[in-house]
């Protein structure tokens, strides 16, 4: 692993080169089929302070279970800001790093891809001036630390950033990512991350530079009113709302459509990493919504990710130790 000192170099030389010109894409550049197809979201487990905290923890059997419904892959948010050392060189936990590659053991046994990423970094979004070369550091020991594993995983720079994370500023912190993930991993596929909490205006507007391993990501809640009403972290207190007019498909596919149109311009797949229904909207408005959007979704040949298997937008019960057999019904068949 390359020295502190040479990490902040390659940082302060990076930071100061944020304005460069991005090469041209050319038009006519295949794009690249990703690895991904069907994914689900492990929520609710590592992306809380600790394991468990939230009321769910990984299980292996809950990824052969994953793989046996017919998910190629596995999505892991890690909260790696609560595992990491506050002060130069922000050493990660190896408690949390020998989890994560526990998890990932599993998911290569079982054939499944498994997507790690950094997820919850919200002192970055606030502070990014004080967090962005502590992100650096965390990324580079994550590259170093997985460098020698198989193609079956993926890595996913940064989960929704906002507040203080504009478009330009995300679109140069990956920028950076990159350059130090390839130095050990050249060839692996790696997610960037999207402003604006991931929605896609802030695609739209990104500028990426162009990589055939690259997949640009958004995450697709909408309408948001919808799909958390009633949630108690979300600011959609309503729970009368509905969905399923032509005019609400009609909204759907167009965005869809422009995701697909941003896929083909910058010549890099689109991941929609999070999509999903909070769990306190009747089941039948949940299939309805989740049904529409993941057939939508496979139409326009749009790899996804069900958000999530166990958590507030659950498809599994793990109470019942069963599916909710409407969901993954909506989800598969």
């Amino acid at each position: 692993m390359r020295s502190l000192i040479a990490v902040a170099a390659l940082a302060f030389c990076a930071c100061s080169t944020a304005s460069d010109e991005i090469a041209a894409i050319d038009p006519t550049q295949p794009i690249s089929a990703p690895p991904i197809a069907r994914c689900m979201n492990m929520g609710s487990a590592l992306e809380a302070m600790y394991e468990g905290e939230w009321g769910y923890t990984v299980r292996r059997e809950d990824l052969q279970r994953i793989k046996e419904a017919g998910f190629d892959t596995i999505r892991l948010p890690v909260r790696w800001s609560a595992h990491a050392m506050d002060a130069p060189p922000y050493t990660i936990a190896p408690a949390m790093l020998s989890r994560v590659k526990e998890i990932a053991g599993w998911a290569e046994a079982m054939g499944l891809n498994i997507i790690i990423n950094v997820h919850h970094y919200d002192e970055l979004n606030k502070v990014p001036d004080q967090h962005e070369l502590r992100l650096e550091a965390i990324w580079d020991q994550l590259a170093a630390a997985f460098a020698s594993t198989p193609d079956h995983v993926i890595f996913e720079t940064l989960n929704e950033p906002h507040t203080n994370m504009s478009v330009a500023r995300t679109d140069a912190l990956n920028k950076r990512l990159m350059q130090r993930i390839r130095y050990d991993n050249p060839d692996r596929w790696v997610i960037l991350g999207t402003a604006n909490w991931g929605n896609l205006d802030a695609l739209q507007a990104s500028r990426p530079d162009y990589d055939p391993r690259v997949m640009l990501t958004l995450h697709n809640y909408s309408p948001f009113e919808f799909t958390h009403q009633g949630a108690p972290w979300a600011d959609a207190p309503r729970t009368d709302i509905r969905w399923g007019t032509r005019t609400d498909l009609k909204e759907m596919r167009a965005d869809l459509d422009d995701t697909v149109e941003v896929q083909n311009r910058l010549r890099m797949p689109v991941f929609v990493g999070e999509y999903g229904v909070y769990e306190g909207v009747p089941i039948e408005a949940r299939v309805r919504w989740t049904r529409a959007m993941r057939t939508e979704m496979d139409a326009r040949g749009l790899a996804w990710c069900y958000w999530d298997y166990a958590g507030s937008l659950k498809a599994y019960d793990v109470e019942r130790e069963r599916w909710i057999p409407e969901l993954k019904a909506a989800l598969l068949d």
